[in-house]
C-alpha cells in the first residue's frame, strides 16, 4: 500500500534529484491494485486464512485517496477498496480494521503517507530535499542500484524523522496552532488546514465503505478504524536544537542537529557528524561536509506563487524562500547578507558565513513554557517544560478526538483503535471525564526488536532491552544488555508485559492489540535466499510469538506483501518483512540432508531455481507463478477416534473440495516430503517463510478465562489452562466449546495419543483445523478424560489441555508408511 501501482513506483524507482522525474508526478498516480489485484485477492486472503489468522489490518494512505490535490479524491481507489473488502467478507472467517498509514510523513520525505501537495502547503520544495538532506531517499542516484541495491544502508529511512522535512511537517500537523499561529492558508492555520484535509479524506473513504458494506458493519466483520500510524512529535519537546537529544538513540550516517538542519535547508554548507550502529549504541564515525550549493528546502517566491495559483491558496505568514523557524527568530543570519552573492562564493567563504554569520538564538524554544506561546490548556496545569508526555496527553489527544469524531459520526458503534507514538506510554485518560476512551476503544502499540532490526540478524547469545533503552532507563545502552536465549525471550515478554500494564494504568481495562510487530527475513546477509533455510527467522519470530501468546495479547504482524522478491524485499526502503514471497514457492532442494555441509554446499537451492529467478528479474515480470499441483486429499485417521469428527467425508462440501483442488495454494505431497521442510527450516511449499514459527496452535474462543498458554516449537507441545466460570450447565457448555486452531503443519497425524485433557472431550474440524474442546463428559462413547458428573458447576474450575505431537511429522513418514496409514491430513 505504500507505493503506487501506476506508474510502478517502489522506493528505489525514479530520481529524487530530477524535478522532471515521473517520481514527482503525484497527481497522475494510482494505488488501485494495492494490496493486490482484485483477481488475485481471494487467493491471497485464503492463503492468510489457511495460516490460522483471522484479522486483517488493512492499510490505506492519505496519498492514495487525495493525491491529485486538496479535496480531489481518487474515486476509483475508493471503489477498489470497497471491492477488496467485499472479497474479504466473501472469503469469510476474517475480521478487518482500516488503518491510515504513514512513515516519516510521505514518500517524498523517504517514507509513505501524505500527498506531495502537503509539502507545498507548508512552504517546502521536495525536489531539493536530497541536496539539503532535508530527507534522504532510496532513489537518490548516490545509491547506485545498478550494481548494489544494498548500498542503501539498513534502516536509513528512519533517520528522516530527525531531518528537516519530517520535523517540519509533524510540528505543523500536530502543533501548528501553538507554535506557528501566523501561518495561514485560506484563512485557516496550517495545522487546521492539514488536519482538516487529512480527516476529510479518511472520512470520505470511510463513509463510502460503511454505506456500501452495511452488512460488514452489522455482523462485526468490519471492526473499525485505527488512528494515524506511528505519529511523531516533530520538534515538540526538543530540549536543545544545537545538540542531539539524549533520547535520539537511532543515529546513522549523517546525523545533523536541528540547527544544522535549519542551515542546510537554507542552502548553507555544514560539517555534519556521521554515526554508525553498534551493540553498545550509536558511535560517532567521523564527519562529512554536506553542501547544498545554494539549493533551499523552501519554496522560492516564483514556486510559491505557482502552487498557490494551482491549488487556489491564499496564504499569509511565510517569507518567500525563507526558513519558517527563522521567522520565529529561533535562529538568524546577518541581516545585511546578500543571498545571491553568498551562493556565488567559494566553499570556504560559504562555510565561514554558515558558522560565523548565523546564530541559534532560542535553542529550547520547543521545550519551554512561555507566555508568548499559547498551549490552550484549560483543565490542567502546564508542566515546567514541554516534553513527550505533554505532546501525547495534549497534542496527540486533541488529534485523536477529532479523528474519533469523524469515524463515529459515520458509524457510531465501531471500534476505535488508538495508536500513540511508538514505544511511548499511552495518554493518561483512565479517569478523564471527556469520554475519549470508551468500551469500544482498543489500544494499539507497536514493537520491534531494535537490535534485530538494525543488525538484520537474530542473536541468541545476547540482545538488549529495547523498551528500556528507548525510555532512558539506562545511562548507557550497553547496560541494557541481556545474555542468553532464555533471558532474551523473557526480556521480550517483560517488555510486552510493561506495555500491557501501561494500558491498564493509563487507559483502563480495555483490550490491547499489538497492531504491528515482526522480524526481517533478509537476515544474515540474505543467506536464506541461497540455502533456503530460515533458521534465524524461525527463532526470532518464535521469540516474538511466545511473548505475545504468553500475555494473551492480540496482534497483527507486519506484513504480507504480494509483490515481495528476494532482491528488493517488500520493495520499500530495503525492508523485507513479508511472511510470504512468490519466490519461495514450490522450491526444489538438494536431497543431501547433511547438517554440516561444506561451504561449497551451502547453496542448496537447485540451479534451475536460480535460473528461473534470473529470468524473472531479466524480463521484469512481477506476476506470481501459479502452479497447479494435484491436491492430495488425505484424511485424519478417524478409526483412532471414538467419535466422528466434524467435517468428515459426508459433510465436506463438493464445491469447497473443487475450489481447493484448483487453488493456487501449493500442497505438501509425497514428492516433496523428502526435503524435510520442518527440520531444515525451509519455506512451506506454498512460499510461507519460517512456517514452523508462523503456523502455531492458538486459542480462538472460549467460555473460560485464560490462565496460561504456551507453545513449544521444538517439541510441538501446546498447553492451555482455563478457568471455567461457575454456574455454567452442560447445555451451555455443549453449545459453546473452547475452540483451538491446531495447524496440520505441526500435527499432520493428529489423534488422541497427542491430546491430554483434565476433563471433557474433543471433536476435530479437519477442514478448518479447529479442535473443539467440550467441557463436559460425553455420554455416547466419545473420548473423554473427565470423572466429574454432568451437573451445573458450583465453583470455578481450572481445566487444562495439552496437545503434543507424538504421532510424527510429515517428513518422518515414509511413502511405505503413508500407504499403510491410508488417508492422512494435508497441509498447505
Amino acid at each position: 500500500m505504500k507505493y503506487p501501482t501506476k506508474p510502478f513506483m517502489p522506493s528505489y524507482e525514479g530520481d529524487c534529484l530530477d524535478p522532471n522525474s515521473v517520481f514527482f508526478d503525484d497527481e497522475n498516480v494510482t494505488f488501485v491494485g494495492r494490496p493486490f489485484p482484485l483477481e488475485e485477492a481471494e487467493m491471497h486472503l485464503n492463503r492468510i486464512k489457511s495460516w490460522g489468522f483471522n484479522t486483517i489490518r488493512y492499510l490505506v494512505t492519505w496519498e492514495a485517496i487525495e493525491h491529485a490535490g486538496p479535496e480531489k479524491y481518487d474515486h476509483e481507489f475508493v471503489k477498489y477498496t470497497i471491492e477488496v473488502l467485499k472479497i474479504i467478507h466473501k472469503v469469510g472467517g476474517l475480521y478487518v480494521f482500516m488503518e491510515c498509514h504513514q512513515d516519516v510523513w510521505s514518500r517524498y520525505s523517504g517514507g509513505s503517507g501524505a500527498p506531495l501537495w502537503t509539502f507545498y502547503a507548508a512552504g517546502l520544495e521536495p525536489a531539493n530535499f536530497s541536496a539539503t538532506e532535508a530527507a534522504i531517499l532510496q532513489n537518490d542516484p548516490r545509491f547506485d542500484r545498478a550494481y548494489d541495491q544494498e548500498c542503501y544502508p539498513k534502516m536509513l529511512w528512519t533517520t528522516n524523522y530527525k531531518r528537516l522535512a519530517a520535523l517540519t511537517m509533524f510540528t505543523l500537523f500536530f502543533a501548528g496552532n501553538t507554535y506557528f499561529p501566523h501561518l495561514r492558508i485560506n484563512g485557516q492555520n496550517i495545522q487546521t488546514f492539514l488536519q482538516k484535509h487529512h480527516m476529510r479524506a479518511l472520512g470520505h473513504l470511510w463513509y463510502n465503505v460503511v454505506h456500501s458494506l452495511p452488512e460488514m458493519v452489522k455482523d462485526g466483520t468490519l471492526l473499525g478504524f485505527e488512528s494515524l500510524n506511528e505519529p511523531n512529535c516533530g520538534l515538540v519537546g526538543h530540549s536543545h536544537m544545537g545538540r542531539h537529544p539524549a533520547n535520539q538513540h537511532l543515529r546513522l550516517d549523517t546525523t545533523p542537529t536541528v540547527y544544522q538542519c535549519f542551515r542546510l535547508g537554507m542552502g548553507l554548507p555544514v560539517e555534519v557528524d556521521v554515526y554508525k550502529i553498534t551493540v553498545s549504541g550509536p558511535q560517532k564515525d567521523g564527519s562529512r561536509l554536506v553542501d547544498p550549493k545554494g539549493k533551499r528546502a523552501w519554496l522560492s517566491a516564483e514556486e510559491q506563487q505557482k502552487y498557490d495559483t494551482k491549488y487556489g491558496w491564499r496564504r499569509s505568514g511565510w517569507k518567500n524562500g525563507e526558513c519558517i523557524f527563522a521567522g520565529l527568530k529561533i535562529w538568524k543570519w546577518n541581516k545585511f547578507a546578500d543571498w545571491d552573492k553568498i551562493n556565488q562564493m567559494p566553499l570556504d567563504k560559504r562555510l565561514e558565513f554558515s558558522y560565523q554569520e548565523c546564530l541559534l538564538r532560542m535553542p529550547n524554544y520547543f521545550n519551554q513554557v512561555s507566555p508568548k506561546i499559547s498551549f490552550n490548556v484549560k483543565d490542567e496545569r502546564l508542566p515546567e517544560c514541554i516534553d513527550m508526555h505533554f505532546f501525547i496527553n495534549h497534542f496527540f489527544v486533541e488529534y485523536y478526538k477529532r479523528f474519533k469524531k469523524i469515524i463515529r459520526s459515520i458509524s457510531p458503534n465501531v471500534f476505535m483503535l488508538m495508536e500513540p507514538p511508538t514505544l511511548e506510554p499511552p495518554p493518561d485518560l483512565k479517569n478523564d471525564d471527556r469520554g475519549i476512551v470508551d468500551e469500544k476503544t482498543i489500544y494499539c502499540p507497536h514493537y520491534y526488536d531494535g537490535l534485530s532490526l538494525l543488525m538484520k540478524t537474530w542473536n541468541d547469545k545476547y540482545n538488549v532491552d529495547t523498551l528500556g533503552i528507548m525510555r532512558g532507563r539506562y545511562l548507557n545502552p550497553v547496560l541494557g544488555l541481556v545474555v542468553g536465549e532464555r533471558a532474551i525471550r523473557n526480556c521480550i515478554k517483560k517488555q510486552f508485559c510493561e506495555i500491557a500494564n501501561e494500558c491498564r494504568e493509563n487507559l483502563g481495562n480495555i483490550p490491547v492489540l499489538m497492531s504491528e510487530t515482526g522480524m526481517p527475513f533478509d537476515m544474515d546477509g540474505k543467506r536464506a535466499y541461497e540455502d533456503g533455510r530460515y533458521t534465524s527467522q524461525t527463532a526470532a519470530i518464535d521469540a516474538l510469538a511466545n511473548a505475545l501468546e504468553g500475555l494473551r495479547m492480540h496482534h497483527t504482524y507486519w506484513c504480507y506483501t504480494s509483490t515481495n522478491c528476494h532482491k528488493w524485499g517488500d520493495r520499500w526502503n530495503n525492508e523485507d518483512f513479508s511472511f510470504w514471497s512468490p519466490e519461495d514457492r514450490d522450491l526444489a532442494f538438494d536431497d543431501d540432508d547433511t547438517e554440516s555441509a561444506s561451504p561449497s554446499r551451502r547453496s542448496s537451492v537447485t540451479p534451475s531455481l536460480r535460473a528461473i529467478r534470473a529470468l524473472k528479474e531479466t524480463t521484469g515480470s512481477l506476476s506470481i507463478i501459479k502452479t497447479r499441483l494435484n491436491y492430495h486429499k488425505k484424511r485424519l485417521m478417524p478409526q483412532l477416534f471414538k467419535k466422528q469428527f466434524c467435517g468428515d467425508e459426508e459433510d465436506f462440501d463438493d464445491d469447497v473440495e473443487s475450489t481447493l483442488e484448483n487453488s493456487t495454494l501449493i500442497s505438501v505431497s509425497s514428492d516433496n516430503l523428502r526435503y524435510k521442510h520442518m527440520k531444515n527450516c525451509y519455506p512451506s511449499p506454498d512460499g510461507l517463510r519460517a512456517p514452523s514459527a508462523v503456523l502455531r496452535p492458538f486459542l480462538i474462543t472460549s467460555m473460560g478465562v485464560v490462565k496460561d498458554t504456551e507453545f513449544d516449537i521444538k517439541s510441538s507441545r501446546f498447553a492451555l489452562t482455563l478457568t471455567i466460570k461457575d454456574r455454567l450447565d452442560d447445555e451451555t457448555l455443549e453449545k459453546c466449546p473452547t475452540v483451538i486452531f491446531v495447524p496440520k503443519w505441526h500435527y499432520p497425524y493428529l489423534n488422541y495419543n497427542d491430546i491430554y485433557l483434565t476433563s471433557g472431550h474433543v471433536k476435530y474440524n479437519e477442514r478448518l483445523e479447529y479442535l473443539e474442546w467440550y467441557h463436559f463428559d460425553a455420554d455416547d462413547g466419545a473420548h473423554s478424560c473427565s470423572n466429574s458428573s454432568s451437573t451445573a458447576r458450583t465453583s470455578s474450575d481450572d481445566e487444562t489441555i495439552i496437545i503434543k505431537n507424538n504421532s510424527g511429522k510429515y517428513e518422518d513418514i515414509t511413502q511405505k508408511d503413508e500407504a499403510l496409514l491410508g488417508d492422512i491430513c494435508t497441509i498447505t
